[in-house]
């Protein structure tokens, strides 16, 4: 998967959240997370398995679930931080919790769909 690079900030009434990445839950490997803070600025990376666009049961984008990533670095993080994703969720985003700055992240994914 090429990096994928989501922006939120500055200015945004805060809490506001990111546009949302959608991962590749039909690869193997681990994605590469890499938060990068400009200003002032605190920010947690949350992830979601809800997906809207599941044919079966879809869960609407207002409704879903947001949870903090398992590696507390970047979980009410101030600075730029790097972490990774050991099991791929559905979805990530990045949520501005507070600040005037603004919090860029790139998400990396490694891996192929195997045959």
């Amino acid at each position: 998967m090429r990096p994928i690079i989501v922006t939120v900030g500055p200015g945004a009434t805060t809490p506001a959240g990111s546009s949302l990445i959608r991962l590749d839950t039909w690869a193997g490997g681990n994605a590469s997370v890499q938060c990068t803070v400009s200003g002032t600025a605190n920010y947690t990376v949350q992830t979601s398995n809800d997906d809207p666009n599941d044919p079966v049961n879809p869960v609407a984008v207002g409704s879903m679930t947001w949870l903090p990533s398992p590696d507390t670095n970047v979980v009410a993080a101030t600075v730029s931080e790097a972490s990774s994703f050991t099991v791929i969720p559905v979805f990530c985003r990045v949520l501005l919790n507070s600040g005037t700055g603004s919090v860029t992240m790139t998400v990396a994914q490694s891996g192929v769909v195997p045959y």
